[in-house]
């Protein structure tokens, strides 16, 4: 099964696994900020759009 993987809008092009390039810390607490004001569902809306996507493969 292939899952179509797109890249978002802000995505960096930047590599933080190349060795001997470490990221400062600066950089890292932006990263992490930006994930944490991301968009974000609750439990309960996610188990419905969940069992909605599973009908909708015919399971």
């Amino acid at each position: 099964m292939y899952i179509n993987m797109a890249r978002s809008k802000t995505h960096s092009t930047k590599n933080y696994a190349t060795p001997g390039k470490p990221m400062s810390q600066a950089e890292f607490d932006a990263m992490i900020k930006a994930a944490e004001d991301g968009p974000f569902m609750s439990e309960k809306e996610f188990k419905q759009k969940f069992e909605m996507w599973k009908k909708s493969l015919g399971k």
